[in-house]
């Protein structure tokens, strides 16, 4: 049995072979908050003898968040296979520090005037699709320079959500219906500060609404709307509307040095 704590949403696990046959309550390992259990085999309100014990310790076991992971397409995983045939290591050692060394320069002679994104510095994309979009979309964000994880489930989404900061994150409507996942990614954005929310991009794909459709976008609470049909359209869209979402706040990001998204 799989119990989801109301207050931080960890997953418990519970062995059913040890659960008692009337309600108990199981202890949130992660948060300390106690969480009430209806066994599936107790049948309406049946009074229960206050001398009844758990016979066997209930097992209770926490399960990570898994985050979602990294898309590679089988054409860049082949690039990669061949350059690291053909590199020594102590060549990958030298090309990380010449890139740190890249990036602290960049970043000290845009200090004060409102700094640029750096061409190394690419959006990490997070999707949060169905499966009948979820390869297409990556592929084509991979082919437009972008870092993109991929989430099979709601628990993959929240997880690479907590775990770094994503520019931008695409909601589909229909991802993960089993466990609400549309619910909970939509909370995970809402319940971000507003300094967050303003360094993240969201998009929303759906049926039945016009791409790019701003009055839609504003509905939805959202940044992007994109119609199903559109898909491949996606990163047309999305670099259009980053661009003017970057017009948009370009003399705020100047005001505090940050980079456009």
């Amino acid at each position: 049995m799989v119990l989801i704590c109301p207050k931080c949403e960890a997953r418990l696990r519970l062995d059913e072979a040890k659960l008692p046959s009337h309600p108990f309550s199981v202890r949130c390992p992660k948060c300390q908050t106690s969480v009430d259990v209806q066994p599936h085999n107790v049948v309406g309100n049946e009074p229960v003898a206050a001398a009844e014990t758990v016979s066997a310790p209930i097992s209770a076991v926490f399960e990570r968040q898994v985050a979602a992971p990294q898309f590679n397409s089988k054409a860049v995983d082949g690039n990669a296979l061949a350059v690291n045939q053909g590199t020594p290591s102590g060549l990958d050692d030298i090309a990380r520090v010449l890139a740190q060394a890249l990036r602290s320069a960049e970043s000290g002679s845009a200090s004060g005037r409102g700094r640029k994104r750096a061409g190394w510095d690419r959006r990490k994309v997070l999707v949060c699709t169905s499966p009948a979009y979820r390869e297409a979309i990556a592929h084509l964000l991979v082919e437009h320079d972008y870092d993109v994880f991929v989430a099979e489930n709601m628990a993959e989404g929240l997880g690479r959500m907590r775990e770094e900061r994503m520019d931008v994150v695409i909601l589909d409507a229909n991802f993960d219906p089993l466990e609400q996942g549309v619910a909970f990614i939509t909370r995970e954005v809402k319940l971000l500060r507003p300094s967050e929310r303003r360094r993240l991009f969201f998009v929303y794909l759906t049926a039945g609404v016009r791409t790019m459709d701003p009055h839609a976008a504003f509905l939805q609470n959202v940044n992007l709307v994109v119609n199903l049909s559109d898909v491949e359209q996606l990163p047309e869209a999305l670099e259009i509307s980053i661009r003017h979402y970057n017009e948009l706040y370009r003399s705020f990001n100047r005001a505090l040095d940050l980079a456009p998204l």
